[in-house]
């Protein structure tokens, strides 16, 4: 059981989240880093960086608390609505595979 959850986890960060990260990568993660940050491209330097920014503005779009901290409330609306919830399907589907494939260490 424990390997067939691992595996499944694994297998829907290598089939979904990575080609969708690699497209968000492209064009959508510079657009938000313009709108948010004001030109500042921290995110989009690497593969590497663009995965931890995809998940920042990911959380900065599903919760206000988390914009507030970053003083990203106001600048968020800024987005249009199908870049924000890209954002957000990647960051709804790595915290449920993240788990899922942690949890195999757990119940062995």
């Amino acid at each position: 059981m424990d390997l067939i959850l691992f595996g499944v986890g694994l297998s829907v960060i290598f089939i979904i989240l990575l080609p969708l990260s690699f497209y968000l990568k492209g064009k959508k993660l510079r657009t938000v880093e313009d709108l948010l940050e004001h030109g500042n491209r921290y995110y989009s330097l690497n593969t590497f960086m663009a995965l931890h920014g995809l998940l920042h503005y990911g959380s900065v779009f599903l919760f206000d608390w988390y914009a507030k901290r970053y003083n990203l409330l106001s600048d968020r609306n800024k987005v249009p609505a199908h870049v924000s919830r890209l954002f957000k399907v990647y960051f709804v589907i790595f915290m449920l595979c993240a788990p899922l494939m942690f949890s195999s260490v757990l119940f062995e």
